[in-house]
């Protein structure tokens, strides 16, 4: 009875093994979209080859797949150049910004630093005044 078990399951084993064989089979496919460059979102540290890459539909899919997400995708290219136009001018804005809060920063310092003067000031003048 044993030996009969065993058969069976060796037998389905094989079977299995068939199976995988044709499920994995290679198949031809068929890709008329061919290369095309992806640009994405510049974070505060992204350089143009951090933002710009090439890719296939399969290689993308697998992007997807690995973490890059839909919406921080600003475009995709058939024309390298016109790709490379995009993410240099992605970058410039995010420069802008960057200089923008600089900018931002630092007349709040300044505007902070005029108001404790004028608080120390008016502070001097109350104690001259109750005296």
């Amino acid at each position: 009875m044993k030996k009969l078990i065993d058969l069976l399951r060796e037998n389905l084993e094989e079977k299995t093994m068939e199976v995988k064989e044709v499920i994995t089979k290679d198949y031809d496919v068929v890709d008329e979209v061919g290369k095309f460059f992806v640009v994405i979102k510049p974070d505060t540290k992204s350089t143009k080859e951090n933002i710009l890459f090439d890719a296939d539909a399969f290689k993308f899919a697998d992007k997807i797949k690995g973490g890059l997400k839909f919406e921080n995708v600003l475009g995709m290219f058939k024309n390298k150049s016109d790709a490379s136009r995009t993410a240099t001018e992605a970058l410039k804005a995010r420069d802008t910004q960057i200089d923008d809060l600089k900018t931002s920063m630092d007349e709040f310092r300044t505007s902070r630093e005029d108001i404790k003067t004028k608080k120390e000031k008016a502070q001097e003048l109350i104690k001259k005044l109750q005296q």
